[in-house]
């Protein structure tokens, strides 16, 4: 039996169905960071039996926010002409599948790798303000307790500070942290591989992120949270195997050929026109009243050899008006079918 090898994302990931021509997957280090972290709340606070509901709903923030981040950087794609495949959902963010063609200029892909920050960075602002104008405030601390960090406050506001915080890390570490899979890092190697190509700009980008993967290791044991551990990993991974790709010019992580980038890479498949949800629904609608009108012809056309056969056995005479006039009918209709402008 095989497995997937451990830096292949794709065979470690689950299906979730397709959005908009997007098929989407979450990452299985995704649902193990969640349930961990909903374990660990509730084995901390064994006192408070719903502490673990809270805890599910935090992960359930962060997976729609991350959901948003990852659209944002689709819908910038789209409207520079681009179109991602798949999409793939990591906890800090995803990484999507594309085709590459020739390189892409720096300036796009710049703004694709910005898109999915400003999107969590717009979030922070509404509920910012929410919670300002409601007499609270927002949790800018990168160590607030978003269990604990407001008890006794009023359901909404502790709702909105705890979306806050979780888009306001998802915001910092894609837009200061240059390592990849993050944005930041994807925006480094956009750079580097403008100016002295995408092959420095890859050896930048690694080198930058095992750095960065250093830090994190450090301040994982200097604080005692594993989570750090858990992104030093995501870095190692992403980053081996961009190298290890690029230098053996294998197919990607999805099967694409000539390599793999996360979802701020303009390198994607030539964009095919999304229909939208009422284009889709006309032709589900169109589709059911072709096959109304196929299996009323079929029922016809039964009945009709039917008659048929009991006039030639009893005769006219032994027709029922009702008879008669379905068999005129229907003769009319083939005349009709046969005088349509065949194209």
């Amino acid at each position: 039996m095989a497995y997937p090898a451990l830096d292949e994302p794709n065979g470690w990931s689950v299906p979730l169905g397709s959005l908009l021509g997007v098929r989407i997957r979450v990452h299985a280090l995704f649902l193990v960071v969640a349930i961990g972290l909903v374990v660990r709340a509730a084995v901390a606070s064994p006192g408070e039996p719903d502490i673990w509901l809270s805890a599910l709903a935090i992960q359930i923030l962060l997976f729609a926010s991350v959901f948003v981040h990852e659209w944002a950087h689709v819908f910038a794609a789209r409207l520079l002409g681009h179109d991602p495949a798949q999409m793939l959902l990591w906890p800090l963010g995803g990484l999507i599948s594309h085709d590459p063609g020739e390189e892409s200029p720096v300036r796009p892909r710049l703004a694709v790798a910005a898109a999915g920050p400003l999107a969590n960075l717009v979030i922070c602002l509404i509920c910012a303000a929410v919670l300002l104008a409601a007499g609270g405030t927002p949790p800018l601390d990168l160590f607030w307790d978003p269990l604990g960090g407001l008890s006794g406050v009023a359901a909404p506001v502790r709702f909105l500070a705890q979306l806050f915080w979780v888009n306001w890390i998802l915001f910092l570490f894609n837009s200061f942290v240059p390592a990849l899979p993050l944005d930041c890092g994807e925006a480094l190697l956009a750079v580097f591989s403008g100016r002295a190509g995408e092959r420095a700009g890859v050896v930048v980008a690694v080198k930058a992120s095992l750095c960065s993967l250093l830090i994190c290791v450090i301040a994982a044991v200097a604080l005692n949270d594993v989570l750090g551990l858990v992104l030093a990993l995501v870095i190692w991974i992403s980053a081996r195997q961009r190298m290890l790709r690029m230098e053996s010019g294998e197919t990607d992580l999805f099967g694409n050929p000539g390599g793999y980038a996360p979802s701020t890479s303009l390198d994607m498949v030539p964009r095919q026109p999304v229909r939208s949800w009422w284009e889709r629904y006309r032709e589900r609608v169109s589709a059911r009243r072709l096959e109304r009108e196929a299996q009323t012809r079929r029922l016809d056309e039964e009945r009709m050899d039917g008659l048929l056969e009991k006039l030639h056995r009893m005769g006219r005479d032994s027709l029922s008006k009702e008879e008669r006039g379905f068999m005129e009918l229907f003769a009319n209709r083939c005349r009709e079918r046969q005088s349509e402008p065949r194209g």
